[in-house]
């Protein structure tokens, strides 16, 4: 009923008001204003139009295109420009459009707005005369007059009211029905955000899966069950091996792609019941409720594996995807959600780390494990601030003159707690957080600061990690250590393994061409654990190979592995590369290597690492074996 009334109102005040209150000369009076401050700052950002009209008349016509910039040339009549002296010096021209009987203008001294009516008219029935003073730097160069169309307005803005009224008779019908529809819509809409927000919260957006949040509150019920019926839960962790690659190969949105297909293969395999989520990038979880034993656990991966061994098509090829696993089981592996599906990330962890394509359990010595390694990796870091390591020498031998001729730099941990701590316990943990780096460049220097004062000819090796050639510019970093300490380059031996060779060869290839171009030697470490050394060698000229310990410590009783030293030790001299025995140890091992024509040998029956000492003397082998 109130709007009813409002709605009355309205009509009755459009329907008198065009004849009592002059509304529409205020609002035709405002739109010449604005037109006239328009026109005017136009007029101070282009003012070379001025200036062209006043030093050629003949360019003055381009006046015009201010008004055009400005948004009114199709409404501008006429217009006239004056000179500070208040001289025409351009008008447009009638054009042959009446503007009534007081046309001309007068030059304007100040910013002006007159309205103007003309009556019996066959052109333009209502106009506007802007005048327009312009000053520049402050002092006043010119004015403008413009005579502006208002026709159109004034006949808008008559019709006004008069389709205010008939809108008012609109709204009479439909005025109380318009706060219930209102109300409904809006009721509809937020219904509609509400169910927005909240599968949002629950659900990936990429792949539509439930979130980590989702398979959490899941899972939570079903252990709840679980508990009340004596039943089992398997939780798995699902990784894509390398999607990194899959990435860089397909770009982002081919891996969205992959992610999207992989989610849906997986979510194919799935019983009534049980959960699926994506915890993020490419990992998956799925939660199998009412496991009655390990059976029903392995029936699901062979559906998995089934599913996921057929190609996916990204980007137009066709590509094999491999992934990781690691399970856990309930209530076995923990009571909670959050337990089981921790304990899940941590198989998941371990079957990464042992090359991935894996599927792993998780078992308790895992978790213990990994505590023990975030300890180490927290120890670690105060030991490099701390300066706790120290860097030990085993000597190498020439077989044939039984004189030393350099020795190998290994690194020790003197723990404050633990004492010494050999490399074994801590490298894997360096390399995989990164500290690998810091603690690899602190060895080289201290090496190659020690070696400086051994005598000439007895060189120091020195191993470098994947890390160090993943994560900066080694050969620029062993050319600085160079510097610094004063040791001459080819007294520098580089071991590498080929696990390095196996990572982007191209890449590493090229950084081992520019250490060779420095003038250090390249040793390959532990040959023959690896898959394709003898393809390395041939698109690398490595200075040294060290035999594996593995295959010295076997030789004697193993007839082929006799053979295999013997092969690589004959291979080395076809090419003209030293080789070293690593881990000779007993008397026996020495004479085989001796017999098969070895030239260095390395290995506790020669010496054991030991701390720098500037004042030893270089030995030969018989010197040694007198003194021990």
């Amino acid at each position: 009923m109130a709007l009813a009334l409002v709605s009355v109102l309205i009509a009755a005040t459009a329907l008198v008001a065009p004849g009592r209150i002059s509304v529409l000369e205020l609002e035709l009076e405002r739109e010449a204003v604005t037109a006239a401050t328009r026109i005017r700052a136009q007029v101070l950002a282009e003012p070379e139009y001025v200036f062209d009209a006043f030093a050629r008349p003949a360019l003055a016509p381009r006046l015009g295109q201010i008004f055009d910039h400005a948004g009114y040339a199709h409404r501008v009549l006429r217009y006239e420009l004056y000179d500070a002296s208040g001289d025409l010096g351009f008008t447009s021209g009638r054009s042959g459009i009446d503007l009534g009987d007081d046309s001309a203008a007068t030059p304007a001294t100040a910013p002006g707005v007159r309205l103007r009516e003309i009556k019996g008219a066959s052109g333009p029935s209502q106009l506007a005369v802007l005048s327009l003073p312009i000053s520049l730097g402050g002092e006043p160069r010119c004015s403008l007059i413009v005579y502006l169309d208002q026709t159109e307005n004034a006949r808008v803005l008559f019709n006004y009211f008069g389709l205010i009224a008939a809108i008012t008779v609109l709204l009479l019908a439909i005025g109380i029905a318009t706060p219930a529809v209102v109300a409904f819509m809006r009721s509809q809409e937020r219904r509609r955000a509400e169910a927005q927000v909240r599968y949002l919260e629950n659900h990936d957006s990429l792949t539509g899966l439930p979130n980590r949040r989702a398979f959490i509150e899941g899972l939570t019920g079903g252990m709840a069950r679980m508990h009340r019926v004596g039943s089992q839960i398997a939780v798995i962790c699902l990784d894509i091996d390398k999607f990194k690659e899959i990435n860089d190969a397909a770009d982002h949105s081919g891996g969205d792609a992959v992610l999207r297909e992989i989610g849906g293969r997986i979510q194919s395999t799935l019983r009534d019941g049980d959960l699926i989520a994506r915890l993020g990038a490419d990992e998956f979880a799925i939660a199998l409720i009412n496991v009655t034993n390990l059976g029903d656990v392995m029936a699901f991966m062979n559906r998995l594996v089934e599913v996921l061994r057929h190609p996916l098509r990204v980007a137009g090829k066709d590509m094999l995807c491999t992934t990781s696993v690691g399970i856990a089981l309930a209530p076995a592996d923990g009571e909670t959600a959050a337990t089981v599906l921790r304990h899940t990330g941590i198989a998941l962890a371990r079957a990464k780390s042992d090359g991935g394509q894996r599927m792993c359990f998780f078992e308790e010595s895992m978790d213990k494990a990994l505590q023990r390694r975030r300890t180490v990796e927290h120890e670690l870091r105060l030991a490099l601030a701390r300066e706790e390591f120290d860097v030990v020498y085993q000597p190498q031998y020439e077989l044939p003159t039984e004189m030393q001729c350099g020795a190998e730099a290994l690194i020790r941990w003197n723990h404050p707690v633990h004492g010494k701590i050999a490399p074994g316990h801590f490298i894997s943990v360096a390399e995989e957080t990164g500290l690998i780096v810091p603690l690899g460049e602190s060895v080289l220097h201290r090496a190659c600061s020690d070696a400086v004062h051994w005598p000439e000819h007895l060189t120091v090796a020195v191993n470098l990690s994947p890390a160090q050639f993943r994560d900066g510019d080694i050969a620029e970093t062993v050319a600085q250590v160079l510097k610094e300490t004063g040791l001459a380059p080819h007294r520098l031996e580089l071991e590498i393994t080929e696990s390095l060779l196996m990572q982007d060869t191209d890449e590493v290839l090229r950084k081992l061409n520019r250490l060779g171009e420095l003038g250090v030697a390249i040793a390959m470490d532990d040959f023959g654990t690896g898959y394709s050394s003898l393809s390395y060698l041939a698109r690398f000229p490595f200075n040294k190979i060290k035999i594996d310990r593995q295959f010295i410590r076997n030789m004697p009783r193993d007839p082929a592995t006799k053979a295999i030293v013997k092969t690589i030790i004959a291979l080395g001299r076809s090419v003209d590369v030293i080789i070293t025995a690593e881990g000779v140890e007993t008397e026996e091992q020495a004479a085989m290597l001796r017999e098969f024509g070895c030239p260095q040998v390395q290995g506790f029956l020669y010496g054991y690492p030991a701390a720098f000492d500037a004042s030893a003397k270089v030995t030969s082998i018989k010197q040694r074996s007198s003194a021990a």
